[in-house]
């Protein structure tokens, strides 16, 4: 059975009736229309035809002499589709109030009573134009509305790309810094101290910095693969992780740091211990927090790496005996049970390294929070799921 493409509406039978003949007429074999004489059952017949998306060409309304009823159902029918159009019949008093309310309605046609069947021709030749007309101008609406959502997504992802190549540089530059400060206190002893050191403690720290240097230049290989790997954003890629080798991986590369200073580093995590993680970046979280104890340490200090699983996951601790933090801002941003986004500049936090933590622990479904006492030392917590 095939959809009508008219509807036709009138109150009174008789109007309705004579409405259908003189569509009919000129519509000849092709004629297609629906009937109706009550509001409600025209009304949800067009909420249908609109659900459906079956429109008809028209909705031909006859008019009594009630203009405020004429006007609350084009103001109904306008709620189910705005730009249906609609061919309004009626005396001229009612179409001249229709058309100062709906004055700036372009898909409203009036054929004032009593009419012809040459004007009744006319107006129904404007309403297959103008029917026409409308519908190319959606057509072209949402076609614009495509190129505008396309434009929008390819300038997030611009913007995404670039706030991932800050990020990746921040992280390169962070995890080289740390290596560096080794390497330049070692070389710091030999240059002020060489004539006071024997041959075999010159040949350790010699041993030493090749030892950094190794580890330093495959880290930062590793770090341009991943980078190569994640392309356009910071993905996440879980594998099962052993935490207490790669805790030891990372103490390799801040072991003469730690040496220089004084600072003793145990890894306190079972070597039985393995969770589900992204590895790279469960690396540079150690490698951050680690970095970040040993600089509020004071020589001689201690820095414990240590865990313990819960019914949830499992959560991290890197504590110091250092000075502690007073940073307000790093002490709010790191308060339990904090998830909100940095505003604004990152590099203006003076904290870039945490602020990666964060970001890496949030993004592996965990929570970093910090507690830290004035005088007595830090302690960095984080959780990830098992």
């Amino acid at each position: 059975m095939t959809e009508p493409v008219f509807i036709c509406f009138s109150q009174k039978n008789s109007t309705l009736i004579n409405l259908i003949c003189d569509l009919q007429e000129v519509l000849k074999d092709s004629a297609n229309q629906d009937a109706f004489s009550q509001v409600e059952d025209l009304l949800q017949s067009l909420k249908l035809k609109v659900r459906n998306n079956q429109l008809p060409v028209a909705v031909i309304l006859d008019f009594d002499d009630n203009i405020q009823h004429a006007s609350e159902l084009i103001s109904r029918i306008r709620q189910l589709k705005s730009s249906l159009f609609i061919l309004a019949i009626g005396k001229t008093n009612i179409l001249s109030n229709l058309q100062r309310a709906y004055f700036n309605d372009f898909a409203i046609q009036y054929l004032p009573k009593p009419y012809t069947t040459e004007k009744f021709l006319l107006a129904f030749n404007s309403a297959i134009n103008a029917t026409t007309v409308i519908h190319k101008l959606e057509l072209l609406e949402n076609s614009d509305k495509h190129i505008e959502e396309k434009v929008n997504e390819s300038l997030q992802k611009l913007i995404d790309a670039n706030m991932a190549k800050d990020q990746f540089l921040s992280i390169i530059a962070h995890d080289l810094k740390s290596p560096f400060q080794a390497l330049l206190g070692v070389s710091d002893i030999l240059l002020n101290d060489w004539e006071n050191l024997d041959d075999e403690h010159k040949l350790e720290l010699i041993g030493d910095i090749r030892r950094t240097s190794n580890d330093t230049f495959k880290l930062l290989a590793n770090l341009l693969v991943w980078t190569k790997i994640q392309k356009e954003k910071l993905q996440v890629s879980i594998d099962e992780v052993n935490v207490h080798e790669l805790v030891e991986t990372t103490l390799k590369i801040s072991h003469n740091h730690a040496r220089v200073k004084g600072i003793r580093v145990n890894n306190e995590i079972s070597s039985q211990l393995k969770v589900h993680t992204d590895e790279n970046m469960m690396a540079t979280v150690f490698r951050n927090l680690i970095s970040n104890a040993m600089q509020y340490t004071q020589p001689g200090g201690k820095i414990n790496i240590s865990a313990f699983e819960t019914s949830d996951g499992c959560t991290f601790c890197v504590a110091d005996n250092g000075q502690g933090i007073e940073k307000t801002h790093i002490l709010d941003y790191f308060k339990k049970g904090n998830r909100k986004k940095l505003n604004g500049n990152a590099t203006a936090f003076k904290g870039l390294g945490l602020l990666i933590c964060k970001d890496f622990v949030e993004k592996n479904g965990g929570e970093i929070w910090l507690e830290t006492v004035k005088g007595q030392g830090s302690k960095f917590y984080f959780t990830i799921p098992c």
